[in-house]
């Protein structure tokens, strides 16, 4: 069978009235899916704050359950791989608890697979204490991310120095497939014409939180030392990948779509071969759809490979691999009689057979001729690239489908397991 065809004959034939046993047959000759998709994740969105103080925002959950949405759906992440924290569940504590048991200390996770922690929050700024940066730097201010309880009883969320450690710890462990999404921001709303938009705006002051909060709140291994100044969370000394929804000193803001990075995030993804794409070609596309004052921005050692190192985009085993023939009006299909297909079956013409990256069809084509029983021919109107791959996209007949040997074409009616393993050895053995 051709490379990249998993589980192809189940399930293109699932609930096409094919004989249970020939599935059982043909499903033990083919590749094996894995047990899962090899990305796991924490996202976080909040709106609603426990402090009066902090102003709500709108679209911050439902950002945070659009990506989840879209882990699940296009790239078939299993449920029990995510764990999302909203509103009242994203206290610190608890997006401590998660990143630790879920990420770090997870046992289903292995070094290399594929992880992303993605922030829809508040961020905000917080004043630095002594030697909190580089020794002789003057006084600054850390960068946070505000939990669920910033701001009550001297909560200071996740400051940026924190989350370098945890990542830190993180790579350690699972290595450094790590992408950080960030859909915040950390510069103040100042102008009046500012602060008429503050409700759109990921930012709040940090009203009465202090350096000593800054200190307590910090990550088991994080330092206060080495750290360079006015760099906050887009300063990524581990090797993991930071796409943030602005660059530094900009603001991130949402809109009746949720925020504008992570709507655009989402609908490139729909849009482009996520596959072949590095996360900086991947931005300059999200760039070009918010346009204005908000430039995301990317960085990391690891910026310029593809999202997740590719790791989740497995290929479909509802496509089937073409071949170009001498008649350059035919194109040869892997795919045949024993699979259902007859003169008629047509089939849609795709560029690649990555499951969860953008794969509009390019050609449409029908079944012409001879069909053997693993593949067949198609009559095509213009040059069709090379490597591209075909999905049955309309069944002609599927009461009826034959095995073709060297001597002879049988047509079988609800066959026999014993019929079928008969017939395989005819074609193996011809």
């Amino acid at each position: 069978m051709y490379p990249g065809c998993r589980e192809a004959f189940p399930r293109c034939l699932k609930g096409k009235g094919t004989n249970p046993a020939f599935v059982a047959s043909a499903h033990s000759a083919q590749p094996q899916m894995p047990s899962s998709i090899p990305l796991f994740g924490l996202l976080i969105g909040i709106d609603q704050y426990k402090s009066g103080a902090l102003w709500n925002l709108e679209s911050c959950v439902e950002d945070a359950k659009n990506v989840h949405r879209w882990l699940l759906k296009d790239l078939q992440v299993p449920k029990e791989q995510l764990c999302m924290l909203l509103d009242k569940d994203a206290t610190k504590d608890s997006i401590e608890r998660c990143f630790s048991n879920h990420l770090i200390l997870n046992p289903k996770i292995s070094h290399g697979d594929a992880i992303i922690i993605f922030f829809a929050v508040h961020g905000s700024t917080i004043p630095a204490p002594a030697n909190w940066f580089h020794k002789g730097s003057v006084a600054g201010t850390a960068e946070v991310l505000c939990s669920y309880d910033f701001g009550h009883g001297g909560v200071a969320g996740i400051s940026d120095r924190s989350l370098h450690a945890m990542l830190a710890d993180l790579c350690e462990a699972k290595g450094d497939n790590i992408t950080l999404v960030l859909d915040s921001c950390f510069s103040p709303v100042q102008s009046p014409a500012n602060m008429r938009d503050r409700h759109r705006t990921r930012w709040t002051p940090s009203e009465k939180l202090s350096p000593h909060d800054l200190l307590t709140g910090l990550w088991s291994t994080a330092s206060v030392r080495n750290y360079p100044r006015d760099v906050g969370f887009y300063h990524t000394t581990e090797d993991y990948t930071l796409l943030a929804a602005c660059s530094p000193g900009e603001k991130a803001v949402e809109g009746k779509e949720g925020g504008r990075f992570t709507a655009a995030l989402l609908e490139t993804a729909r849009e482009i071969s996520l596959h072949n794409v590095s996360c900086t070609g991947v931005l300059k596309h999200i760039r070009s759809k918010i346009g204005g004052s908000q430039s995301p921005f990317a960085a990391g050692l690891n910026a310029k490979r593809p999202l997740f190192d590719a790791l989740p985009f497995l290929p479909d085993g509802r496509y089937f691999q073409t071949e170009p023939t001498p008649d350059s009006k035919m194109l040869r299909i892997g795919v045949g009689a024993a699979h259902g297909v007859v003169e008629g079956t047509e089939f849609s013409i795709h560029l690649h057979n990555y499951c969860g990256s953008c794969n509009p069809p390019i050609a449409s084509v029908s079944v012409i001729g001879q069909v053997h029983p693993t593949w067949c021919f198609a009559r095509i109107d213009a040059p069709i690239p090379a490597g591209s791959w075909a999905q049955i996209r309309r069944w002609k007949s599927r009461e009826k489908f034959g095995l073709r040997s060297r001597n002879s074409l049988s047509v079988l009616r609800r066959p026999s397991l014993q019929s079928l393993t008969r017939s395989f050895m005819l074609l193996s053995n011809a």
